[in-house]
């Protein structure tokens, strides 16, 4: 049984039925969708691993329910597929640009539309097992800073051009160099990985955690605004209140900074939120004091 789920969107009933009976008949998962607003409500919600998009629908056409899926979704991440009755020149060109992976006439044959579905199923599992392989920390399963200035480069660059907002959490562990001090660095490898482990837990599918290098680590927090990130730090701070690591009670200090406060570029954000970090853990070392 295939895991994919594909999300077909077309307003065309005898279209719509028909592709879904052709997934449906190799086993992969089949969500239908009417409209390119149901279709992008859809997707705020749910993942999917490819979606079979018509040109041609009332209301917000092919193109444009593709450029809005990319505002969140990268051409690497999800492919999505146009099926058209066109394929001449100002169409296609028109729908590249627009953000498509693939065209796919109506009437091709099943088998066409199946080998490219399964073509671009697989390129976008091996460009994820890529960047695993290359993007992660090897110690905490984090994600690494390379990948975090990637990430905060494109949700910066967006946010510019689209008007998507986002916000970042930087913390910075309490007591790491005093664990591996006094308990050896394999203590101190078992507190970088509760907190990446806890953290996870309580953090949203399209949240990213980094490991910044030592004991700091980064959020990113698409599509969330200030008080949406107070609330994700606060339900960390709790959580992590639980770990006990060779009797030391896990704690962090963090900063946070906002899509919304209108940096002019993204090292400004980060060095806020970085000012902000520092501010907090000046505070939590007078109040030991």
């Amino acid at each position: 049984m295939m895991e994919e789920k594909i999300l077909i969107v077309d307003d065309d009933a005898l279209e719509l039925n028909k592709n879904t009976a052709i997934l449906k008949s190799v086993d992969y998962e089949v969500v239908s969708c009417k409209s390119g607003d149901e279709a992008l409500k859809y997707l705020n919600e749910n993942p999917v691993e490819l979606v079979l998009l018509d040109v041609n629908m009332p209301g917000l056409n092919g193109y444009d329910v593709c450029l809005n899926i990319r505002k969140r979704f990268p051409l690497d991440n999800l492919p999505i597929i146009f099926l058209t009755n066109r394929e001449d020149v100002e169409s296609v060109t028109r729908g590249f640009q627009s953000g498509a992976s693939d065209f796919v006439q109506k009437s091709a044959a099943p088998d066409v539309l199946l080998a490219r579905i399964g073509v671009h199923l697989r390129l976008a599992r091996s460009l994820r097992n890529l960047r695993d392989i290359s993007l992660t920390d090897d110690l905490t399963g984090a994600y690494n800073r390379r990948h975090a200035m990637y990430s905060l480069r494109e949700l910066f660059a967006r946010s510019k051009r689209y008007g998507t907002q986002f916000s970042l959490i930087y913390f910075d562990l309490n007591g790491l160099k005093r664990v591996n001090d006094e308990h050896g660095h394999l203590a101190g490898d078992l507190l970088l990985r509760s907190i990446v482990s806890t953290s996870k837990k309580l953090l949203r599918e399209s949240d990213m955690l980094f490991r910044m290098g030592g004991d700091e680590f980064m959020v990113l927090c698409p599509d969330t605004d200030l008080k949406g990130t107070f609330v994700c730090v606060e339900r960390m701070l709790e959580a992590v209140k639980a770990l006990t690591i060779v009797n030391q009670t896990v704690s962090f200090a963090y900063g946070v900074a906002s899509s919304t406060e209108d940096y002019k570029d993204m090292d400004e954000m980060l060095h806020s939120a970085d000012v902000s970090m520092y501010e907090c853990k000046r505070k939590m070392h007078a109040c030991r004091a």
